[in-house]
């Protein structure tokens, strides 16, 4: 009869003691990768104010009135070539604004929500330079200076360049 062979080669040569180690190791950096990309991006749905969000939607919703009560509609077009937007408003609209803002909301990213000033080039026609829009359903907000009205709309990019806003 033989005697027990004895294992002469230590245990952090060998492949076992290793894949078991590899993997709580595993799970811990892991956990690290994602607690990390949980505190460096942020939730763009979730809103700090909600409450003050709430109160908003009044008057909000009085401006939206205002605009129906005048009649106001325009037609926006996006050229994603050159990055410009052109606004028409309706004969109901226009009276003496140099100035419109238009607020381009993405419906999930908030960094790329765009606010502009358009310029008049024109009777009712307005011009703006925009940053490059990614494909997306954007939310358009159309409002004079003192914000007396406000009209929205829904972009579909790439899809619809063009919408009309009531």
């Amino acid at each position: 009869m033989r005697p027990p062979r004895e294992d002469t080669v230590p245990w952090y040569r060998q492949f076992w003691p290793w894949f078991l180690i590899s993997i709580p190791a595993a799970t811990v950096v892991a956990g690290i990768i994602t607690l990390n990309l949980a505190m460096d991006n942020d939730d763009g749905l979730v809103s700090d104010d909600y409450y003050k969000e709430g109160l908003a939607i009044h008057k909000d919703a009085a401006r939206a009135q205002m605009a129906r009560d005048l009649g106001v509609q325009a037609h926006l077009a996006y050229d994603p070539d050159s990055g410009i937007v052109v606004v028409t408003l309706n004969e109901a609209a226009i009276g003496n604004i140099d100035t419109l803002t238009l607020n381009l909301v993405h419906p999930t990213r908030a960094n790329h929500d765009q606010h502009l000033q358009m310029k008049r080039e024109g009777q009712g026609r307005y011009l703006a330079q925009v940053a490059v829009l990614e494909p997306a359903n954007w939310r358009l907000s159309l409002e004079p200076p003192g914000s007396s009205w406000r009209i929205r709309g829904r972009l579909s990019l790439p899809a619809n360049p063009a919408v009309e806003m009531r």
